[in-house]
């Protein structure tokens, strides 16, 4: 008896609120809150969007980045998470280490646009694991008052051939974009990305390595920097990246203006996606039903920079476009060579 005394006035002196409740007088122990670790690149969710989940669901979000696949990698082993989100590629990789979503618990899923969806099922066919909630094309960058009329194809953007000469007078600016640049002159060639081999690798890099001599910048670090300057008047990226040049180059920034080149440009499709080892999948489904909710949606599409996958916007352009392939191990690592060759070289 006198033993259990000691251990009762022990737990009320030093733990506090915090002890166990071994009297009705005491407060019960605080309720441990609900995490919800969700893993994205950058500015991909509206700080608002995640507080208005908060507070609905009584969840915390705890919202981690990575830069890139080496990085994706590196987090993910450290640390379970309850929501991803994945390049269309980097997605058909992981299947395996995927759940298959309950579309009974996601009731937005069925906004995406039929279209976006179909380009989608070249990495998850049947949608199983992943709903698509954004994607952009790697096109043509170009100063709508330096350039009469608007380039119509990548040959133009490396500079190659006459025309393309006559475009690099006033400034090519090339992007550090590595796998765009290689799919960029295989749509140039006809080849489709799918089936190239380490071969069309070195050929597409003998290309790139004649189509640099001719540029102002090639692999640039900051591409969006240099034509805000007005450094060059033609440059390749994405659409996100044209309207981000007035907001970094503010009133005095040059009109860059997005296009679509004719032979067809890469299509880059995010998707969201539960990891098998979630923690938390059914607060998992909820939160991804509340990004894909229209508000939500669209407003964490401005700031990504992408087309909202649940809006009609250029669906015919999109028609034209072809999902970014999965790559094989030999031909990312054939790439990744030649790349480190053109941009070390001087």
């Amino acid at each position: 008896m006198r033993a259990r005394l000691a251990l009762l006035l022990l737990a009320i002196g030093l733990g506090g609120a915090s002890a166990p409740s071994l009297a009705p007088f005491l407060p019960p122990a605080a309720r441990q809150p609900n995490f919800l670790e969700v893993l994205t690149p950058p500015d991909f969710i509206d700080r608002a969007v995640i507080e208005a989940f908060e507070q609905q669901s009584g969840h915390i979000v705890a919202l981690d980045t990575y830069a890139s696949p080496a990085e994706f990698a590196e987090r993910n082993a450290e640390r379970r998470y309850d929501l991803v989100a994945l390049s269309g590629p980097a997605l058909a990789r992981r299947l395996p280490k995927l759940s298959r979503l309950d579309r009974r618990a996601l009731g937005n899923a069925r906004l995406v646009q039929p279209l976006v969806a179909a380009k989608y099922a070249a990495y998850d066919r049947d949608g199983a694991h992943g709903v698509p909630f954004g994607w952009s094309a790697f096109g043509l960058l170009y100063d709508s008052d330096r350039l009469k009329e608007p380039p119509t194809s990548f040959a133009q953007g490396l500079g190659l051939g006459r025309e393309g000469r006559r475009f690099a007078e006033c400034g090519i600016v090339w992007p550090n974009a590595r796998v765009e640049s290689f799919l960029a002159v295989w749509r140039l060639s006809g080849l489709d990305p799918a089936r190239a081999r380490p071969a069309e690798v070195k050929s597409a890099a003998a290309v790139l390595d004649r189509a640099r001599g001719a540029m102002l910048a090639f692999a640039a670090p900051d591409e969006v920097g240099a034509l805000a300057k007005g450094a060059g008047c033609l440059g390749a990226g994405m659409a996100g990246e044209a309207a981000a040049v007035a907001t970094r180059g503010g009133d005095g920034a040059p009109p860059i203006r997005f296009a679509y080149p004719r032979e067809g440009a890469p299509l880059t499709i995010y998707a969201y996606a539960i990891p098998a080892n979630a923690a938390s999948p059914l607060a998992a489904h909820q939160f991804l039903d509340a990004l894909l909710s229209p508000d939500n949606a669209r407003r964490d599409a401005a700031l990504a920079g992408f087309n909202n996958a649940e809006e009609a916007i250029d669906l015919e352009a999109l028609k034209r476009l072809a999902p970014q392939p999965v790559l094989e191990p030999a031909v990312d690592a054939a790439m990744q060579s030649e790349w480190k060759r053109l941009t070390s070289a001087k």
